[in-house]
Formats: structure tokens, sequence, C-alpha cells
């Protein structure tokens, strides 16, 4: 049980990072779980929350670039909407989704898969 329960703080402390704000805690906290845990799903789980929150660094650097030509000012608002929407919700999402079902893997939408994750099967 003391498995299962650690399993699901380490996951969700994984996701929350993402809804802190740009500082080193939403890519440091992943880093340092994927480093110290030797669990197949948390580690999974960090290497998601990682790809998550660069693939948000990338899209916001877009839509900020976007936003200095004339003709792509209204597709950077849009952009920049659906981000700030996305990354409150999405976040979320992931930490129910791990609290909820600790032995299954979660995968965030529209990432890029920087760190790629091994296939991963309940223990």
């Amino acid at each position: 049980m003391e498995d299962i329960t650690k399993r699901k703080l380490l996951r969700a402390a994984c996701h929350s990072a993402a809804l802190c704000s740009m500082t080193i805690v939403v890519v440091g906290v992943p880093i340092v779980i994927l480093i110290v845990s030797n669990d197949p799903l948390v580690r999974d789980s960090a290497r998601e929350a990682i790809n998550y929150t660069i693939s948000v660094i990338l899209l916001t650097v877009a839509a900020v670039g976007l936003l200095v030509t004339i003709i792509g000012i209204p597709a950077g608002i849009m952009m920049l909407i659906g981000l700030a929407i996305g990354t409150i919700i999405l976040p979320i999402w992931a930490i129910v989704s791990v609290v909820s079902e600790p032995d299954k893997r979660f995968r965030y939408p529209f990432t890029i898969r920087l760190l790629k994750s091994t296939d991963v099967t309940a223990a």
C-alpha cells in the first residue's frame, strides 16, 4: 500500500510542477524525480512532464514570434489564449488521472516528445 501512495505522490508532483510559474521548478522537480526514482511509471511521468514543459515553452516562443508580424497577430493571440487555458487544464487533468489510476500511463496531448519513454508495464 505504501508503494502505491509513494507512486501517486511522486507522479502528482511531476505534473503539479507544471502549474508553477515559468521558473526552474517547472523542469527542476521532474528532473530530480527522474534521477531519484526507480519506479518505471514515475520515471515515465517525469519524462512526460518535462516534454510537456518544453512543448509549452516552444509554443509560447512561436506565438510571440507570430505577434511580431502583422498577419500573425490574430494567430499569435489565439495561440497565447489557448496556451493560457491549456497550461491550467492539462496539468490538473494529469494530476487527477495519475492519482485516480496510479498504474496507468498518462500522456499529454499535442506534446513534442523529445525525451523518449520506454515501454511501461504496470508493476
